[in-house]
């Protein structure tokens, strides 16, 4: 397992780890994602091409893009803030559920065979490829009730951490139907990346504590690969802000249907792989 991390050096993981957080710091401010959907496909990739066991690297894919996440997910975050882009009464409102289903969806998703992890969401990535391609605007029912926004919040938060994303791509079309416009669903859906982000994590690290016959790649905790988050959050770091701005000021169909397309292969690399 550690033959071709040794090979490749700590200058050369961290180069290819800041690559990475630069890359998905983009989509992370422009549509207030976490970047979980570029992140998960492209660190299976690399960690199978370090060596990890078939049976880890999934998880460790969905765990470490979560850690990264969090520092992504901040500064997204507090760029829409700083701009008026957060409707503070549904960040409040859809909070404690995601919290709930962030849980419930990072425990499922450490019982779960890899492989089929890997089909979901490749699937899932597809499906949201093709939403974007086709500009879908959910109906706006801004009446619902609490019982809507709890079972959604609920769902949105065990979709994101079972497969490692901080849940714009849910967020922010359930907001739209909510009534709200597109800049503050993005900045309302950034805010709620963070709490899906954080309790995601902690699930997925959870093993290191209760197996401790737990094998894993040196650098790790659990499910968490300690040096691409760190590389990652500090590439992302950069690249985020020009995400957010480019959401507040330029037309974004263009780019939609680039990161549609970035999507639809990454899905399918997840499904034959």
């Amino acid at each position: 397992m550690e033959t071709l991390i040794s090979a490749s050096g700590p200058a050369g993981l961290l180069a290819l780890f800041l690559l990475l957080g630069l890359v998905t710091g983009i989509p992370a401010g422009m549509f207030g994602i976490g970047g979980g959907l570029v992140l998960v496909p492209a660190l299976v990739w690399v960690f199978a091409w370090m060596g990890f066991d078939n049976q880890f690297l999934v998880q460790a894919a969905i765990g470490t893009s979560l850690g990264a996440i969090i520092p992504t997910a901040m500064l997204s975050a507090r760029g829409h803030f700083l701009r008026g882009g957060v409707h503070g009464p549904s960040v409040r409102r859809l909070l404690p559920p995601v919290l709930v289903g962030a849980v419930l969806g990072a425990l499922l998703a450490t019982q779960v065979d890899g492989r089929i992890l890997a089909r979901i969401f490749g699937v899932f990535e597809i499906l949201i490829a093709v939403w974007l391609l086709l500009s879908i605007r959910p109906p706006a029912r801004p009446e619902a009730g609490r019982t809507v926004w709890f079972g959604a919040g609920t769902g949105i938060g065990m979709v994101s951490a079972l497969i490692g994303i901080a849940g714009g791509t849910l967020t922010t079309p359930f907001l739209l139907s909510r009534g709200l416009d597109i800049r503050r669903a993005i900045g309302s859906a950034a805010v709620l990346g963070i709490p899906i982000a954080i309790a995601g994590s902690l699930v997925y690290a959870l093993p290191a504590l209760i197996e401790k016959g737990m094998e894993t790649p040196e650098w790790s905790i659990g499910h968490l690969y300690l040096p691409a988050i760190a590389g990652i959050a500090a590439g992302a770091a950069v690249s985020v802000r020009v995400g957010v701005w480019l959401a507040h000021h330029l037309p974004v169909a263009t780019l939609r249907r680039a990161f549609a397309g970035v999507l639809m292969l990454a899905g399918v690399y997840m499904l034959l792989r």
